[in-house]
């Protein structure tokens, strides 16, 4: 395993300035990363050097990349098209060896929908990353479908076994695993035979909060609020890593994972030494190093 972070936790404020890849690559090269989820908003604007810039920034501080792409899978189900997903792999993702494609269903907090129903989610959906498979696999890529708050890992699960392809898996979200009222280690057992990415997130959750009001922060005073997931930095919230990586240490892909922060700037600095002290055992290092006993 490799470790790495989104682009918002390396925005060191909000200036344009510091959402250029130029500055993104240069704190994932001061923080020691391995890999950077980068945004490719804008990388197939007509006189764009993106792909150039990046290619440029990955070889000059030795970051690697993943990306993200999407689409309305589930409003195209089976007519999903196909052209736009194979000018991205063939234009952006093969010049960076990009292998890593994350998706999201359109349908956000999809399990707690009334309507489309959550078995009509699943269908169209499967559908849809059906159409787009045996195009990630001609690009080399593999995409990586996120538990994004919207479903449970087994529910996830249905909709990969429906796809039924080498070149569609799943991106683990520990922290988005309590937004569907889920233990982050019951997703993380659904979902490591398919994992080929990660966000490594930690919530602490907040219970009642109005009644606890000196004993909460104030972030987790939302009127009405009963239950309040509130997002920090690795170590201080209810997610167990200890448990979710001893599941992704079985998994087939385990080797080539990167553990990907996902967080804000604030706490990044302190949670990349959190994941270099306790998650040690299951880094992968240059020299071939293999994982600890029982984790083989």
């Amino acid at each position: 395993m490799r470790l790495g972070a989104v682009a918002r936790a390396l925005t060191v404020d909000r200036s344009p300035e510091a959402s250029r890849p130029e500055a993104l690559f240069a704190e994932a090269a001061r923080l020691g990363l391995a890999e950077l989820e980068l945004p490719t908003r804008g990388w197939d604007q007509p006189g764009s050097d993106f792909v150039e810039r990046v290619r440029d920034l990955m070889h000059r501080h030795n970051v690697a990349v993943s990306v993200n792409w999407g689409d309305d899978f589930f409003a195209n189900g089976g007519e999903q098209p196909t052209d736009r997903f194979a000018d991205f792999t063939e234009r952006l993702c093969r010049p960076l060896g990009a292998r890593t494609v994350g998706v999201v269903s359109p349908v956000h907090a999809g399990r707690w929908k009334r309507t489309p129903a959550l078995a009509e989610q699943q269908e169209r959906i499967a559908a849809a990353l059906s159409r787009l498979a045996p195009v990630a696999e001609a690009g080399g890529v593999r995409l990586a479908v996120e538990n994004h708050a919207d479903y449970r890992g087994h529910e996830l699960a249905v909709i990969l076994e429906r796809v039924d392809s080498a070149a569609v898996g799943a991106k683990l979200d520990t922290g988005n695993a309590l937004a569907a009222v889920e233990d982050p280690a019951d997703a993380a057992r659904a979902l490591a035979p398919f994992a080929f990415a990660t966000h490594v997130k930690d919530v602490r959750v907040e219970a009642e909060p109005w009644g606890r009001k000196a004993e909460v922060p104030e972030t987790a005073l939302i009127p009405g609020g009963l239950l309040v997931m509130l997002e920090v930095g690795l170590g201080q919230g209810h997610v167990d890593f200890d448990a979710v990586l001893a599941i992704l240490a079985e998994a087939p892909h385990w080797s080539d994972l990167v553990l990907t922060i996902e967080e804000g700037p604030q706490t990044i600095e302190a949670s990349v030494a959190y994941a270099r002290e306790h998650f040690a055992p299951y880094f992968r290092s240059s020299t071939g190093h293999t994982p600890p006993e029982g984790h083989a």
